[in-house]
Parts: C-alpha cells; structure tokens; sequence
C-alpha cells in the first residue's frame, strides 16, 4: 500500500469516480457532441390555388370555385346559382394538363335533392386537353332548383409542375359538347357557362 493511502481515502476516490461517471451518462442524451441531433430546417409546402373569375353570379350562372387545397392537390368545384328546371347537365372544360393531372370527382347536393328514385346518371370522361361531363337525372324524379349557389360536382386534380394557367369551359370551335342545361322535357333553361365563368390556377 503507497504512503498516506488509506482505506477511507480509497473509499472517496471511487465514490469521485463514480460520480463522474453518472454525469457523464446523464449528459449525454442533451449534451452537444457533434451532429447527434436534426438540425435540418423544415419543408415549407405552398398550396396550389385557384382564383375565380366571377365574384357575383348572376341567375343562371354555371361557374368554377375554389375547393380543398394542398401543396399536391387541388379541387375545384362547379356551381349553379339561381336556376329552376336542372334536370340534365351537359359541358366540357379545358384545363392546363402540363401542372395537372385529373384524378377523380364527386357528385355535388344539387342533383341529389329530394332523394330521387332512379339513380342518377353523372360521367366524367379525359379528353385531349380536359374532360367531358354530362349528369341526368331520370323520371320519374322531376327537376331540381338551385338556391343561391349550389354544388353541382367537385373535380380533383394531381400536381405534376409548377406554373400557371386557366380552367375554364370550352365554348369555342372545338368544343365535342353545347354546353347546357335542360329540363326535364329537353328544353334548354337559360344557365350561362361564358364569358369570364373559370379561373387561374397557380402551381408553386
């Protein structure tokens, strides 16, 4: 045994030991020591947008509105204000097929009111440059009225680039459909589907 060691100093030494040790253990969960944690800045994800033309329908309106948004998708919803006698719905729309990608719809309330008997008949179908819609319903349920501004159906689309570009009904010369809504007789009720009804969508 060394001069001056004693049992008792012994004793204190491995207690100081000891005591370092359990600091050091309980330091290292919070210490620094050298790219233990995730200093990474976080992803900022801006949502797509879709910017109506028309801010005060009028009676008879057809028009694009704005739906559920995120960075990856956006929805777009087609509205009728103020008109009587829908019983059949028929039109096509382009839309900017270089940031979007179409992926699916759902059917609005406006059709579906009263509970109709007959199931109704909605198809929306990819063509060059955008889709082709037509929703019916059949007797012996009678037409439907929209009140305001009702929901006739909600497209949903896939971000594939960014960028901006216009949604809108195709009224032009190579529109495939007249755009149209008709009663229940086959008579056409005064709905309007242009000038000025679509949109901007912007792509981050």
């Amino acid at each position: 045994m060394p001069r001056g060691w004693t049992w008792a100093g012994r004793a204190s030494t491995r207690l100081r030991v000891l005591g370092l040790g359990i600091l050091v253990v309980l330091c290292l969960p919070c210490c620094g020591g050298g790219g233990g944690g995730d200093d990474s800045d976080p992803v900022i994800c801006t949502n797509l947008a879709f910017d109506s033309v028309l801010f005060t329908p009028a009676d008879g309106d057809v028009y694009f509105e704005e739906g559920t948004s995120t960075c990856t998708s956006l929805e777009v919803s087609v509205l009728v204000s103020n008109l009587s006698g829908i019983w059949t719905v028929g039109f096509d729309l382009t839309y900017p097929t270089t940031l979007l990608q179409y992926d699916s719809y759902s059917l609005g309330p406006l059709l579906q009111k009263g509970s109709p008997v007959s199931p109704l008949f909605y198809n929306v179908s990819p063509i060059a440059g955008g889709l082709q819609v037509l929703l019916s319903r059949f007797a012996p349920d009678p037409p439907v009225a929209a009140v305001g501004s009702e929901e006739l159906l909600t497209l949903r689309f896939k971000r594939i680039g960014p960028g901006a570009a216009a949604i809108d009904f195709n009224t032009g010369g190579g529109s495939i459909v007249s755009e149209s809504i008709l009663d229940d007789g086959g008579l056409p009720r005064p709905a309007v589907f242009a000038p000025g009804h679509g949109g901007m969508v912007t792509v981050p």
